[in-house]
């Protein structure tokens, strides 16, 4: 049987010369009154069920609204990051 990795174990990633310096926290952008926002689109793995967890996680914290846009701005942010980008 073969197993694929995932991207982070298994693949050898360049890694960058860190973080830029004029990049802001990513903590210091969202506690802004006022963010200027650009789109990213992605598909993600069917099989990780995300649409279907992030509803149940809104259900059971009484969420009226779940702020997508930050959750993966943070994920993309550290994952960026801890690759020295």
């Amino acid at each position: 049987m073969h197993s694929e990795a995932a991207p982070s174990e298994g693949t050898s990633w360049a890694h960058g010369p860190g973080r830029p310096k004029d990049i802001p926290e990513t903590a210091v952008i969202l506690n802004q009154r006022i963010i200027a926002r650009e789109s990213l689109d992605s598909s993600v793995p069917a099989a990780l069920k995300l649409k279907k967890r992030i509803k149940r996680f809104a259900l059971d914290n009484e969420l009226d609204h779940l702020p997508m846009g930050d959750i993966v701005a943070v994920a993309l942010d550290e994952w960026l990051t801890t690759r020295g980008f």
